[in-house]
């Protein structure tokens, strides 16, 4: 009997009767199994649910993933318009994954925020591919995810995609080629005929390499400025989508919140109202006692 297999249907059962489940299998097994088979934890709610989903909806969870690993791609290769594409249409299959799920606003919750860190982290979506979450994980966009502890057994976990070459910056110049970017091939050849300038002084050949020294080295400090800022565009972008995604998220809460508001709200009204009437009622029935007592 394999562990493996063995915890794949443990975890692909309801937790309600997991420990019955488990205690099943490890009496069938042989002593060295069932003793690690005692160690497969229970599921939070959150962490059934999304086990339950990878099994019924193996299509909306490979949504939610590949769109992880495209998102990915595209910060590597630093396509804007990409990012701001993926992240609504993120945001679409989320909603999607967890619409009609019988849960309560916590584990509807934690199941959101386990799935949005299947969306940013490799090590997440891998946890949750497994189908054998024992908790819900949780994603602040700048960490890796931490998913110790949080699969029954270790999983794979892909590598983060290598980022794609950056391109070629427009103002290096073209190996070969002067520093302005032009080719010798591109000189008119007519100027190799034209009268040879005066001869530069000392003094003004020193002063001209000064200057061009000097150039240089503002050249360079652009460069690496341009570069900085580039990498810093980069990280404001991924920010940004996280917080965007985070506040759809909050919108979401702030809704359910809302409409549970307002089914209290009813619900209280109610209540008065009948509490209302079994007073009344107690008042009559003590009336009608005080009455039949003085016959």
């Amino acid at each position: 009997m394999d562990l493996r297999d063995v915890a794949g249907e443990l975890y692909a059962g309801a937790s309600d009767d997991f420990i019955a489940r488990r205690n099943a299998a490890a009496a069938s097994a042989d002593r060295s199994t069932a003793k690690q088979i005692k160690t497969l934890r229970k599921p939070s709610a959150s962490a059934a649910a999304i086990n339950a989903l990878v099994r019924e909806h193996p299509d909306l969870i490979g949504d939610v993933l590949d769109i992880g690993s495209r998102m990915r791609d595209a910060f590597a290769a630093r396509d804007r318009a990409e990012i701001r594409s993926l992240t609504q249409e993120r945001q679409r299959i989320l909603q999607r994954t967890t619409e009609g799920l019988d849960l309560s606003p916590a584990v509807q919750r934690e199941v959101e925020e386990t799935l949005q860190a299947a969306v940013i982290d490799p090590a997440a979506a891998a946890a949750v591919r497994s189908g054998m979450l024992v908790r819900a994980l949780e994603s602040t966009g700048l960490e890796q995810v931490d998913v110790s502890d949080a699969v029954a057994l270790p999983v794979e976990i892909e590598d983060f995609p290598a980022p794609k070459a950056r391109r070629r910056k427009a103002a290096e110049p073209v190996a070969g080629g002067d520093e302005d970017g032009s080719s010798p091939e591109a000189e008119e050849p007519e100027e190799a005929e034209e009268p040879a300038e005066a001869e530069e002084s000392p003094s003004e050949r020193r002063e001209r390499q000064r200057r061009i020294r000097a150039a240089e080295k503002a050249v360079e400090r652009a460069r690496h400025d341009a570069d900085a800022l580039d990498d810093e565009l980069d990280e404001t972008v991924d920010r940004r989508g996280d917080l965007q995604a985070e506040r759809e998220s909050l919108q979401r809460r702030l809704q359910r919140v809302a409409d549970e508001l307002t089914e209290t709200r009813g619900t209280e009204r109610d209540l008065r109202s009948r509490l209302s009437d079994a007073q009344r009622a107690v008042r009559e029935a003590e009336k009608a006692l005080r009455d039949a007592r003085e016959d």
